[in-house]
């Protein structure tokens, strides 16, 4: 008996040190017997989570994906009412131009008509008096040009200039002299015009050109006919 107790004891400590805790049995009311390891215990001494536990991280999820498409709903209808402003706004910019636009030629042509009346009075005396008809014509020119004038509209100098090629267009050349160096503007053609320093029509004009230099000729001496050289026979 005590041998066997001692062998007992000692498994028991073995066990122990081993880290396996016996079974525990336990016996019911109706004499069955029933065994419990404590095994499933995780090494802190701390059982994992439950069912319900899981059930509710499943329920977070699912709250925090549910908010999560709301959210895009209003990111979504935000970024349609934010287009519909855009088509709105770009649509009055472009009626806003037009308007601006047609009321610009509008101004233009107010400007236009005085001296498209004084003109047509001008014509209609162009049979009485020359003389008169030419101080007319000189004063609705004297009118045109300070519309253009009101218009920031200016003429492009021409004569005595360098040639511009930005501003003026060559019809034809002419030789430079001592007086007029080569590369400057002769005649004026057609008058050119610039708004506020942008182009609206090249000056057409006459340039001097220098003369161009000819290589000198070099004479080719002519190939005389050799002489007839007689042999004879030995």
């Amino acid at each position: 008996m005590e041998t066997r107790d001692q062998h007992a004891t000692s498994e028991a400590q073995r066990a122990e040190h081993a880290g396996v805790v016996p079974k525990e049995e336990t016996t019911d009311e109706g004499g069955s017997t029933t065994a419990r390891e404590s095994a499933a215990t995780s090494g802190n001494g701390v059982a994992p989570e439950a069912p319900a536990g899981q059930e509710l991280t499943l329920e977070a999820l699912q709250e925090q994906l549910a908010e999560q498409g709301r959210k895009a709903e209003e990111y979504f209808d935000q970024l349609q009412r934010l287009q519909a402003d855009f088509q709105n706004y770009r649509r009055r910019m472009t009626q806003e131009r037009l308007e601006a636009a047609s009321r610009g030629k509008e101004d233009v042509l107010r400007g236009l008509v005085p001296m498209l009346n004084n003109l047509r009075l001008a014509l209609q005396h162009a049979d009485q008096d020359a003389h008169a008809v030419r101080q007319g014509v000189q004063m609705i020119w004297q009118q045109f040009e300070g519309f253009l004038r009101d218009q920031k509209v200016e003429p492009i100098p021409t004569v005595g200039q360098v040639f511009d090629p930005a501003y003026h267009e060559v019809l034809s050349t002419v030789p430079a002299t001592a007086e007029v160096p080569a590369n400057t503007i002769v005649t004026e053609v057609k008058a050119g015009y610039r708004l506020d320093g942008r182009l609206l029509a090249p000056a057409q004009v006459i340039v001097a050109r220098a003369e161009e230099e000819r290589p000198a000729v070099q004479e080719t001496p002519t190939i005389s006919e050799a002489p007839d050289v007689a042999f004879s026979g030995s």
